[in-house]
C-alpha cells in the first residue's frame, strides 16, 4: 500500500467535493498525504526545505541528537562498528506545534 495522494488541481474543478472528502479521509486515517499538482515551483519548495532545515538545526538538532532513541541506536551501532548516526534525514517535514498556543494568531 502506498502513501495516499491528492491531486490538488481537482480542488477547483468538478471533482472538488470528492477531493475534499479524500483530504479529510487521509488526514483522519493516515495523518498525512502527498500533494501533487499544487502549483508550487520546485525553487520555492527548495527554499522552504532550506529554511526548515536551518530552523531545525537552530532549534531541535542538539536535543534530537541527545535523545534516548538516537543514543540507543548509536549504542547498537557502536557494538557492531565504528559508525555513528550522523546526517540522517529522519523527517522531510516541518513540525507545527501548539505548545506555545498563546503566540499563535
Amino acid at each position: 500500500m502506498g502513501i495516499p495522494v491528492v491531486d490538488f488541481s481537482k480542488v477547483d474543478g468538478k471533482e472538488r467535493a470528492d477531493t475534499l472528502v479524500l483530504i479529510d479521509q487521509y488526514c483522519k486515517e493516515w495523518g498525512f498525504f502527498q500533494l501533487i499538482n499544487h502549483g508550487f515551483s520546485d525553487e520555492l519548495l527548495d527554499r522552504v526545505k532550506k529554511v526548515a532545515t536551518e530552523c531545525y538545526k537552530l532549534e531541535r538538532e542538539a536535543s534530537f541528537k541527545n535523545s534516548k532513541p538516537v543514543q540507543l541506536l548509536n549504542e547498537l551501532l557502536g557494538k557492531n562498528s565504528d559508525e555513528k548516526i550522523e546526517d540522517v534525514d529522519w523527517e522531510d517535514v516541518f513540525l507545527l506545534s501548539d505548545e506555545n498556543g498563546a503566540e499563535w494568531p
